[in-house]
């Protein structure tokens, strides 16, 4: 069988000395080839005789003005000339045609998959002109997502620089699925809890969200501990652990809706708590461009509107 490729590579080995050919063959003259092609005419003038040597055949006579076509000469130009024209136009169009710019947007993973990643569509269809890409982190910042344009973020309470917002704030309250409520009628006040099978978010102890031990801190159970608790690296596998009946989680309120159809969640006990802390969106700096702002101005308007 034929190898399809030694065509390509017979041509690859030649098609820089063939070009320069296309060159010389149209001044007549192997200076002002030289010029165009941006070498010196030396090497245009051993390029050429390279080329006449692996042919076999001479190109050009070499006269005291300049250099003339050989028959061999002429018939190689007829045969390259409308090909290689066709093809060097062809590239210049695909080097000219315009690319997509491209948004980054960073995100903790929550976030990510509870809401950017549900909308990605009607996002992009917004964008149309532009390559969007989501990149997910537990904790993302200049460091860890230096491509990142956008970042979406907990982060405590401070005043908002140029576009940067505050979404929502940090809203939680406890939440199983309706089995396991049916199955556990006595809770009603958080230290009801304390013996529950309980599920949480896996992460560094400095991470800026609640977690079971200090959303009992903060609910006055200052002196006792859960006995039993689970932990997942995704909140998305926490979520799913409280609808497969495993347990009781900490429900992010911006993130999840467990007042929807098919939920699949409801309170474990009354009432919520707030923290000093929220998911705030903002352009990272030196990214503030007409294409980044306005992919901040959606989602800002988008996620804040949806907390009203």
């Amino acid at each position: 069988m034929v190898d399809i490729q030694n065509p390509y590579s017979t041509f690859g080995r030649y098609s820089a000395d063939l070009c320069l050919f296309l060159l010389v063959a149209r001044h007549r003259q192997l200076s002002r080839a030289a010029s165009e092609a941006g070498i010196s005419q030396p090497r245009v003038s051993q390029r050429i005789r390279f080329l006449e040597d692996s042919l076999g055949r001479e190109l050009f006579l070499r006269e005291r003005r300049g250099v003339e076509l050989t028959p061999a000469g002429y018939e190689l130009l007829n045969t390259l000339l409308d090909p290689m024209t066709r093809a060097v136009e062809a590239f210049e169009r695909f080097q000219d045609k315009p690319r997509k710019r491209e948004v980054v947007v960073a995100s903790d993973i929550a976030f990510a998959s509870f809401l950017l990643l549900p909308d990605f569509g009607s996002m992009s269809n917004a964008f149309k002109d532009l390559n969007l890409s989501v990149l997910s982190l537990q904790m993302p910042d200049s460091r860890n997502a230096p491509e990142a344009d956008l970042v979406i973020r907990m982060e405590p309470d401070h005043e908002t620089e140029q576009h940067e917002v505050c979404l929502f704030r940090e809203r939680v309250s406890a939440v199983c699925s309706p089995t396991y409520k049916a199955a556990h009628t006595a809770m009603e006040r958080p230290e009801d809890l304390l013996g529950q099978s309980l599920i949480e978010l896996a992460a560094k102890p400095d991470m800026p969200w609640y977690t079971w031990s200090e959303w009992f801190r903060d609910q006055g159970c200052v002196h006792h501990r859960p006995r039993n608790v689970i932990a997942f690296n995704s909140y998305d596998h926490v979520i799913r652990a409280v609808r497969a009946d495993l347990g009781i989680a900490l429900g992010w309120e911006g993130l999840i809706d467990i007042d929807a159809p098919n939920s699949g969640l409801e309170l474990a006990i009354p009432g919520h708590l707030e923290s000093n802390r929220g998911y705030y969106l903002k352009v990272q700096r030196s990214r503030a461009n007409e294409d980044t702002v306005a992919v901040y101005r959606w989602i800002a308007d988008r996620y804040m509107l949806s907390q009203t």
